[in-house]
């Protein structure tokens, strides 16, 4: 088995997302995408139409809303935020997030890139 340090992946320029697992190694069913989220860092509300999430975090401590519930979330923890249901996040704290963000299945990595290119 091959160990994983942090910061491994292929970044999505302009953005705190590295690609970890890509759609091709899931036949798109699944992209997994490490997050360094700094300091201060505000998501605002959005919903995913075609996906779902779930945030894993490995260090550090998210806020999010997902509907009207608001959470928490340290090392270790997970939220799972539903397509169609409107969320947001936020890192509330000194110190970077780090994440691994599951979505599946893929293609929002596609929208991320287009976001950061100005498209």
């Amino acid at each position: 088995m091959a160990t994983i340090i942090w910061g491994h992946g292929e970044r999505i320029a302009g953005t705190p997302f590295r690609t970890v697992v890509t759609p091709a190694q899931t036949l798109g069913q699944l992209v997994a995408l490490a997050v360094d989220m700094p300091a201060g860092l505000h998501v605002h509300p959005h919903t995913h139409a075609d996906a779902d999430q779930v945030h894993v975090v490995v260090s550090g401590v998210l806020t999010c809303r997902v509907g009207d519930d608001r959470f928490r979330i340290g090392e270790g923890g997970t939220v799972c935020l539903p397509r169609g249901i409107e969320h947001e996040l936020w890192n509330e704290t000194e110190d970077v997030v780090r994440m691994v963000d599951l979505y599946t299945p893929s293609g929002i990595e596609e929208q991320f890139m287009r976001n950061a290119a100005g498209a």
